[in-house]
């Protein structure tokens, strides 16, 4: 029994303890309504085409908190494709994704339009936009009083399966907010 009272205490304790509190009296600061994070991704591997790559990205994300439940912000993204067989060759893509955030409790929904600018193998050197609307849900789970780790599973509402810019629909996600 003791135990159990223990280990009930320590989540409530937790929990109590990674809550922002805000003070609608006193009003928000600049620094209370801004935040910080993104991710970094690695992976690497054989492709299903049999061409060897290492694939690096980085996204830096900005939020500006509206209200205490409500968010937007931006987010950009670079990442590379490096194939070392049977071609050695590098692939660099950047963008930018703005974003909508509604906070229940831990639970959120969320949007966002992502503007992707990628290589076109023509062998011209050109370049081409491809965008796509997420929309979902996530999961946040707090550590501290100001940063998170954040779960998401997003769906791409505008997909077209003939470009093949992108393997799925779904978007899959784990990142960091401070």
């Amino acid at each position: 029994m003791k135990s159990v009272v223990g280990a009930v205490l320590l989540f409530i304790s937790v929990q109590s303890w990674a809550q922002r509190e805000v003070n609608d009296n006193t009003g928000w600061t600049l620094k209370d309504r801004i935040y910080t994070g993104g991710g970094l991704a690695m992976n690497g591997g054989t492709d299903a085409y049999g061409s060897r790559y290492f694939y690096f990205a980085v996204n830096p994300i900005v939020g500006y908190m509206v209200t205490p439940k409500f968010s937007v912000g931006t987010g950009l993204t670079w990442q590379r494709f490096a194939y070392t067989q049977p071609v050695k060759m590098n692939i660099d893509q950047y963008g930018v994704n703005p974003f909508m955030r509604y906070n229940f409790n831990q639970l959120f929904a969320y949007g966002e339009y992502s503007l992707i600018n990628t290589p076109v193998f023509s062998g011209t050197g050109d370049r081409r936009n491809f965008d796509r609307l997420l929309l979902g849900l996530g999961y946040s789970q707090p550590i501290g009083s100001r940063s998170a780790i954040n779960l998401m599973a997003l769906y791409d509402v505008i997909y077209n399966n003939q470009e093949r810019a992108f393997a799925s629909p779904w978007v899959f996600r784990v990142f960091f907010t401070l």
